[in-house]
């Protein structure tokens, strides 16, 4: 059985990669309460034989937190890139190291395949998280050329699904709850930042963790994690209103408010020939998690 550690493991994706993988790996966790990565505490695995690294840890969070705690973000994901990395060459140099980069490391302009990973500035207002999520392809790349390391960098739209976090403010997220609260507890209205024609793509958890276990024991290096299909913002509040019988004309639109890029596809090209969920579906399922655990 393959062993494997998994920085992370208590995160969205995380959770959803150790279910699937349990039953077939050996697992390894290390987060704040075990093997602390943050505090460069994973002497208990130094003589553990690890086939894989799946470096999920990360510090960031929707809502503000990129712009409000630059400087935080910089020196927490900085610490724990740079200490895991550092584990892996004095003490794991045999394990394939995966990871994953983001969205946000693309330049708003750019066309947002692959091989324009590190073009022009990271997206406008997450400057600080695109670059430290560029800095570590910068390592891996490095890694490789002195000391021979196999990684594989995953790039993901925004994940989406059922048991996340209700502290996680991801546009998606944010939707789901105020239209559900405005249909079932009466808080109206409901106030959706920006004209709600900036375009969004996800993809369904399940499926990125699939595509993930697919591709590790391939050549290719990165990768882009969506579905190639981005929706507005104008598109998803209808998809859920049409889940929650809300009438979507009751919804109004802040345009003062700060939304980001106009439109963040990214190009599925090298997974292509994955299936993906019906965004329909996947919505479905994660409204009624929340209206059975939240409601």
């Amino acid at each position: 059985m393959k062993k494997v550690l998994i920085t992370g493991n208590t995160g969205y994706l995380g959770r959803f990669l150790v279910e699937e993988m349990e039953s077939d790996y050996q697992l390894f966790f290390s987060n704040s309460k075990e093997n602390n990565l943050l505090e460069n505490d994973l002497s208990a695995l130094e003589e553990v034989e690890l086939d894989f690294i799946f470096h999920c840890a990360v510090k960031t969070a929707a809502g503000g937190y990129c712009q409000q705690h630059p400087g935080e973000q910089f020196i927490t994901n900085q610490k724990m890139n740079n200490n895991i990395l550092e584990f892996w060459q004095k003490h794991q140099s045999q394990a394939k190291f995966v990871t994953f980069g983001s969205s946000c490391s693309y330049n708003d302009n750019a066309v947002k395949s692959e091989e324009n990973y590190l073009e022009g500035t990271p997206e406008t207002g997450y400057e600080v998280y695109g670059m430290i999520k560029r800095m570590l392809l910068v390592g891996l790349r490095a890694f490789e050329t002195e000391y021979g390391m196999k990684y594989s960098f995953f790039i993901p739209s925004t994940l989406y699904g059922e048991n996340y976090d209700f502290h996680d403010r991801h546009f998606i997220y944010d939707l789901i709850k105020k239209i559900c609260l405005a249909k079932h507890k009466g808080q109206e209205p409901v106030v959706l930042w920006g004209t709600g024609d900036q375009r969004r793509e996800l993809i369904y958890v399940r499926d990125a963790v699939r595509v993930i276990l697919n591709k590790i024991c391939q050549e290719e290096r990165m990768i882009n994690l969506s579905t190639g299909l981005d929706y507005s913002i104008k598109d998803y509040a209808r998809a859920i209103c049409d889940l929650v019988d809300y009438d979507f004309n009751k919804i109004t639109f802040d345009t003062t408010k700060f939304v980001g890029a106009k439109e963040k596809k990214i190009y599925n090209d090298k997974i292509k020939d994955e299936s993906f969920t019906d965004l329909k579906d996947g919505l479905r399922k994660t409204v009624d998690f929340y209206l059975q655990t939240h409601m």
